[in-house]
């Protein structure tokens, strides 16, 4: 009988983790040239150099793909708004939170545009809310601004900000062409307007 030793958990682990990282990456990139809709899992599993039972072990739908590409989307974007203020300073991190989901979006336009398709064709929104909103709520409940003793208004803030980027997004992805830049002028100044009024709500505390 063999004997499991933490070595062998810990290579096991890490091919399993490699594995997940090849079927994922091989879904994005095969998303990105062909759609989402005519993108098969067994092509994935080729792509990736697996069968196809275990891509479903990782990934058991092609919307599973989406939630992951969207939830490593925001851990870049909380990684940059932590880089640029190390001291906390909430207004300023949440800026560099959407600054970097914009530079993301226009560095990979048509990845953006299929993956988004296929989160909407998959599950949308509305079934699966992104937790976007609670984080951006807890940011704001952490940095003890005045006047935030109400959870709800910290909900509300959280889900404004949330609606803010999405509607920016909605509007970039209806236009067959944008313009380089684009989109994330108007993100920078919807969310400008967006966090000028949470801040004014806060500090006064309505």
């Amino acid at each position: 009988m063999r004997m499991v030793t933490a070595e062998t958990v810990d290579g096991q682990t890490r091919r399993r983790l490699a594995t997940r990282e090849r079927l994922y990456e091989a879904a994005v990139a095969l998303i990105t040239e062909r759609g989402y809709e005519t993108t098969t899992i067994d092509e994935i599993a080729a792509r990736a150099g697996t069968s196809r039972r275990t891509s479903f072990n990782h990934f058991p739908t092609k919307s599973d793909i989406t939630l992951e590409w969207a939830r490593r989307r925001r851990a870049l974007a909380a990684d940059a708004a932590k880089a640029a203020s190390p001291r906390g300073d909430v207004l300023e991190r949440l800026r560099a939170y959407f600054g970097e989901l914009a530079s993301i979006t226009e560095d990979r336009p048509t990845e953006t545009r299929e993956m988004l398709f296929g989160y909407l064709r998959a599950c949308g929104p509305v079934l699966h809310p992104s937790p976007m909103s609670e984080e951006l709520a807890a940011w704001l409940g952490d940095a003890d601004l005045p006047g935030t003793g109400g959870e709800s208004r910290l909900t509300v803030a959280g889900e404004l900000l949330y609606d803010v980027y999405l509607g920016a997004l909605w509007r970039w992805m209806r236009d067959p062409d944008p313009r380089p830049g684009a989109f994330t002028a108007e993100l920078d100044a919807a969310v400008d307007v967006a966090l000028g009024g949470i801040a004014a709500s806060i500090g006064a505390g309505h």
